[in-house]
This record gives structure tokens, C-alpha cells and sequence, in this order.
């Protein structure tokens, strides 16, 4: 690896594009994105940063255009049937690409702000997308242990991957797209040769770490490959000499990486929402951030490498200005977030705060949260809210909400109760702790300030 230190002058740095520009000459970039309903995954800005794309937990996916103090809101991405795991824009066409824990890819039309093409698989988790530099392919890092190749255009699979031992984690091609890399679970990372994005021979092994590696990026100059590990570890690979650098190391997980040509950085974010700024040359760090209150799960520069945003446990995504560091820099998380209280007077709103709060609201209003507001639930009949677009299997269902089903629904689990649904895994086993729940929810979500009877059917809500 070159040891020379990359010296980026500001003013360079500086005099390159930007969205926007004050009265004064300023870049302006918004401070925040503001509008999912629930933690943002990931976030990817496009080549000349007019515009990004955030994927959430709330299922779905948002195109920005980046003006504004929080950005301004071009279309929600809808289709989707689980959080939304990564997504990136699909060079020199008007496409995305986004995976989910639904273990689909999607292909989306930004022409028209539509679903162009869903591939569903097994419900395998999808961890992590990326698209080749030409918009020919894109790859996705499974947990079935498989990396699956798809030709973008064609909107079909056309190859797969096969030799981690558990999760795949992470993909990432060459710049020049002749080779594509896969990390995971079992530790290491792999290279696969490819031949127009079909795989072309035997894996090489780059690099058996131990613990598993989370995060993969190919970096500018397509001699040099970084890594993030579950033990906390950066490193980088140099490729041609099979040179293993580990950089500076810390205690939690790394669980994001992006890399800006232009300035000649690559940051990483942690668990414990830390992000670190490395020179690509010298591997030196060049700035460090933290905020303790969550992990950092998804990075992205702006094309001149001064401003990096970061999105993770927050409804929103947040702007760090990287050169020239503020001197005040005061932590914009919101903390304890909704799902985080734990001192509310009663056991009932306490659990609906930590089981139901991420997804649902209380209030006519469904803040764009994963799932339909409970406002008015008790005698609703399932699948039947209008603006909400519900799973095929619950618009077919014959359930009325009522305390006895909705504490069946907690007891055995959605995927018994409502089999074929959208709802995520979950159960309250306790008796006490959901007759607690169902008690609450009676009160908080009667709409009017009155409570059906069991059984009395409420459609209008």
C-alpha cells in the first residue's frame, strides 16, 4: 500500500459542486431528511448530488431531491413487504436497485417513481446491494450463504455465488467489473472472477479474519479493498500483493463504509455510532465522530467528500460536515426514541412503547410507520384501513380485532394468526405482561373516546 499522505486542500475542496449555494457562496446541504416513519438503514446520494435515496424499517424507500433544511420529498417507494435493507442508484440510467428482509430486490423506475421489477426468492434476509459502474449488474449478499448476481436490464438472476459458510454480508465489484468480492459471517472475504456478470471460475480466498465481516468497498483506483468486522476491526486489502493493513480498530462492530473519490477518504460507522474518516493512501485517520446514542448503519458522501450523512436508530438521516470540522457539533439523535423509554408509568404502554411503537401510531395519523395506525382498532375488521396498503393474505381476512384476538395474535405469533402477512415475528408469552398490553391499547387507541365492544365491527376507521 502507498504510505504517502493524500493532502486534500480545503479550498479544493470547497470550489467543487454543490446542490445550492447561500447568498454568501456557501454550500448548502440539508442539515437532515426528514420524513420516514421509523430507523433509516441506508442512504445513497446520486454522482452529482442533487439527489439521494434512504431505505427504512418502515418498508419503504424515499427519493430526495437535497435542498432545503431537511430535503424535499420527490416520491415514497412503495413494494416492498419488510424493512428495507440498502439501496443505490443504478449509473448512467434513471433506475434504482433496494433489497429487504422480504428476500427480494427490487428494480425501480425513477421516471415514473415506480416498481419496474420485484425478484422474490426464499425469505432470506438481503443484507446489501451494489450495482456495477457501467448499470449493467447488480449483486446481493444473502443470508441463505449465497451471493446472487442479476442483469438489471433483463430484471432477472443470472448467476450465483455458493462457498460462505453461513451469512453473506457484504458484495462489492471491481471498478472495472471483472471481479466481484463477498465477505461474511465465517470471516472471510472472497473473490470471484466474472465474465459479463457471469461467474467465471473458482473463488480466491483475500482475506480469513475470524470474526465475521460485515462490510465490503471496493476503493477508487481499484487496487484496494476495505473491510469492517464484527469485532471492530477496518482493514484494508491491497489486491495485487494480497497485503492484509489493519487500521485503527475499536471495541463494537462496524457496520457501514463509504468511500469519496474526490477527497480520497473512506469513512466507517459503528455500532456504537462512532464514524471514522480514513485517508485511502496512508490508511492515517483524518476525523472521528461520535454519537452515543445508536449504531450507524448507513454513510454517504457528498461528490466533494467535505460533508458525510449518517442514518441509523432515527426517523431521519443526519449531515456531518467533515472539513472544516464545526466547532460546535451538538448531537441532533433524538434519545430515548419512542421504542427506548423505559420510564413510563404503566406496564401496558411500556410494552406497546417496546413491541408496537416502532411500526404503529395511536393517533389518526400513521407518521408513514411500517404498519396502519391502531387508532380506532377494537372492532376494526383486519385488512380494512383505507390508504394503507395491506398484505393480500389480511385483505382476505375474516379477523375482527378484539381483545381476545389481538392477545391470540401476541400469544402465538403473527405467523400463526395471520399467516402470509407482513406483521414481523413476534410474541408476549407472559399472560400478566398481555393483559397489560391489551388493557392499554383498549384505552390509547379508542377513537372518539369510545371503545367498541367486543366483536362490534368499526369499518369506517
Amino acid at each position: 500500500m502507498d504510505r504517502t499522505l493524500r493532502r486534500v486542500t480545503l479550498a479544493a475542496l470547497l470550489a467543487l459542486s454543490a446542490p445550492a449555494q447561500s447568498a454568501s457562496g456557501e454550500q448548502e446541504w440539508p442539515e437532515r431528511l426528514v420524513g420516514h416513519g421509523g430507523p433509516v438503514m441506508a442512504i445513497a446520494l446520486s454522482d452529482d448530488g442533487s439527489e439521494a435515496l434512504t431505505a427504512s424499517f418502515d418498508y419503504s424507500i424515499i427519493r430526495w431531491r437535497m435542498q432545503g433544511p431537511e430535503g424535499t420529498i420527490v416520491a415514497r417507494l412503495i413494494g416492498h413487504n419488510a424493512a428495507v435493507n440498502d439501496v443505490v442508484f443504478v449509473p448512467g440510467t434513471e433506475k434504482a436497485v433496494s433489497v429487504s428482509d422480504d428476500g427480494a430486490l427490487a428494480i425501480w423506475d425513477l421516471r415514473e417513481n415506480r416498481l419496474e421489477t420485484l425478484i422474490e426468492d426464499t425469505k432470506d434476509k438481503v443484507q446489501d446491494v451494489v450495482v456495477s459502474l457501467d448499470g449493467r449488474f447488480a449483486a446481493a449478499a444473502r443470508w441463505d450463504g449465497t451471493a446472487r448476481i442479476f442483469d438489471i436490464a433483463g430484471g432477472r438472476e443470472i448467476a450465483r455465488t455458493e462457498g460462505h459458510r453461513g451469512n453473506v454480508n457484504a458484495v462489492a465489484f471491481s471498478l472495472d467489473g471483472r471481479q466481484l468480492f463477498t465477505a461474511g459471517y465465517d470471516g472471510t472475504v472472497r473473490e470471484w472472477p466474472l465474465d459479463d456478470g457471469l461467474i467465471a471460475g473458482p473463488s480466491r480466498l483475500l482475506h480469513a479474519h475470524g470474526w465475521g465481516v460485515n462490510v465490503l468497498a471496493a476503493l477508487p483506483g481499484g487496487s484496494l479493498l476495505a473491510f469492517g468486522t464484527l469485532n471492530g476491526v477496518t482493514g484494508v486489502i491491497d489486491l495485487p500483493t494480497g497485503e492484509v493493513v489493519e487500521l485503527a480498530s475499536q471495541e463494537h462492530p462496524v457496520l457501514s463504509i463509504a468511500a469519496s473519490p474526490r477527497a480520497g477518504w473512506f469513512a466507517t460507522g459503528s455500532a456504537n455510532g462512532h464514524v471514522r474518516v480514513f485517508d485511502m493512501d496512508s490508511g492515517n485517520l483524518v476525523e472521528e465522530y461520535g454519537d452515543i446514542y445508536g449504531p450507524v448503519w448507513g454513510l454517504s458522501f457528498t461528490p466533494e467528500g467535505t460533508q458525510l450523512y449518517r442514518s441509523g436508530l432515527d426517523d431521519f438521516v443526519i449531515r456531518w460536515q467533515v472539513a472544516p470540522r464545526h466547532p460546535l457539533e451538538p448531537i441532533q439523535s433524538v434519545y430515548p426514541r419512542r421504542f427506548q423509554t423505559v420510564s413510563r408509568a404503566g406496564p401496558g404502554e411500556m410494552e406497546f412503547l417496546r413491541k408496537c411503537s416502532v411500526c404503529h401510531t395511536l393517533t389518526p395519523d400513521d407518521a408513514n410507520r411500517a404498519g396502519p395506525t391502531l387508532y380506532g382498532l377494537f372492532g376494526r375488521v383486519a385488512g380494512t384501513l383505507p390508504g394503507y396498503k395491506y398484505s393480500r393474505a389480511l385483505v382476505e381476512s375474516d379477523i375482527v380485532w378484539t381483545p381476545e384476538t389481538v392477545s391470540r395474535l401476541f400469544d402465538d405469533g403473527p405467523d400463526i394468526v395471520t399467516p402470509g402477512t407482513k406483521m414481523p415475528v413476534q410474541r408476549l408469552k407472559s399472560v400478566e405482561r398481555r393483559d397489560a398490553l391489551i388493557a392499554y391499547l383498549l384505552q390509547a387507541t379508542a377513537a372518539d373516546g369510545k371503545t367498541p365492544l367486543p366483536g362490534e365491527r368499526q369499518t369506517t376507521n
